[in-house]
């Protein structure tokens, strides 16, 4: 049995549950490392005991792993035996009385079915197998790295291609493709902003296209081996007005704070609002979102920094470190890299200049 099947066993015992169905892909995919086509698309699912693990997928993929070996049994899903007749097969086997569900992915029909055809109540569960994400091995940091490392590649190329006349939307295609020519996927659908649109912290890339002495707003990330990086610059194309040089500065001297703080076993509320105090101070709103979150197999993933969470940050967590200021109508500036929480420093995976002006 894998360690982290092992791990979530421990749990159950904690919690006093015999079982856990899991639903949710990425945490299929950290237990078994099945992948499907898609992580948004449930193609595998996993029932953990506390002796045993089976991992159930359709046909379409159960010829790659039907020979689960010594992590896990792999049943097939087929129109004569569905999912609850190989669950109701293995409570028979194990005599399982409690089955414990993750509250936060099944809907509430699918658990009202699930419930009706296994006869048993099951029990809400979250974060169990989240928590274990928390904390990346060697090989999960080892493949952030290299998407970092494709991200602060990525970036190279796509300044290359900053002219007057291209649209937002051209320049994230630009992003896309690179990305994907040199060996990766996007981790998510980039977000290319100028001038005003970089106020909207989630901006959808458009047609609005590029002038002189423009603010550019880029946040994107690639994925390798299943694994995410993320990243955001901004840089200037041409001169910035006074008022967008001060925003800038600001968010520097933001995250500048902020990284000087950060640290395994620091509580990540604490280091957030430290950062928003430098904007503040310095006159301006501070930022509507939290100062960070953890990247793995998904974008966005505990732990996070955000007011009013504690949560304490542990050792060999991702995170990002990302403050903000966002003016309507106006601009908006982020600055976000990628750290590694180590024991005795913070190791930066992000290493792209943080530019204030590109001249024509």
């Amino acid at each position: 049995m894998n360690a982290r099947i092992a791990s979530l066993q421990e749990k159950l015992l904690e919690n006093h549950l015999d079982s856990l169905f899991v639903s949710s892909q990425p945490n299929v995919i950290y237990l078994t490392g099945f992948n499907g086509l898609s992580p948004d698309e449930r193609e595998g699912f996993l029932f953990v005991t506390l002796y045993n693990a089976y991992l159930l997928t359709f046909p379409t993929y159960y010829e790659l792993y039907k020979n689960g070996g010594k992590d896990f049994v792999s049943l097939n899903i087929t129109s004569d035996k569905r999912i609850h007749h190989h669950v109701l097969d293995i409570i028979q086997k194990e005599k399982i009385e409690t089955i414990g569900f993750e509250e936060e992915n099944l809907t509430v029909s699918e658990l009202n079915s699930l419930e009706k055809k296994l006869q048993k109540k099951l029990t809400a569960t979250a974060g169990l197998i989240e928590e274990l994400r928390k904390i990346k091995d060697i090989r999960e940091i080892a493949w952030i790295a290299k998407a970092a490392d494709l991200t602060d590649k990525t970036f190279e190329y796509v300044k290359t291609k900053i002219k007057n006349g291209i649209s937002e939307k051209e320049l994230a295609l630009e992003i896309e493709f690179f990305t994907k020519r040199n060996g990766g996927e996007n981790a998510f659908d980039p977000i290319v902003a100028f001038n005003e649109n970089s106020a909207i912290p989630h901006h959808l890339s458009g047609d609005k296209k590029l002038n002189s002495n423009s603010l550019i707003l880029l946040d994107f990330g690639a994925k390798i081996s299943g694994y995410c990086s993320d990243m955001t610059r901004v840089i200037f194309w041409g001169t910035p007005s006074a008022k967008m040089k001060k925003v800038y500065d600001t968010v520097l001297a933001s995250q500048k704070k902020a990284l000087s703080l950060i640290k395994a076993g620091v509580n990540g509320a604490d280091i957030d609002y430290a950062a928003r105090q430098v904007i503040v101070s310095a006159g301006f709103e501070s930022y509507p979102h939290g100062l960070g979150h953890g990247v793995g197999l998904q974008i966005h993933e505990s732990p996070r920094m955000k007011e009013n969470y504690p949560q304490i940050l542990p050792q060999n967590s991702v995170i990002t470190v990302e403050p903000g200021i966002y003016i309507p109508g106006f601009c908006g500036v982020r600055i976000e890299d990628l750290v590694v929480l180590k024991k005795e420093e913070v190791e930066m995976l992000s290493k792209s200049p943080k530019l204030l002006k590109i001249l024509k």
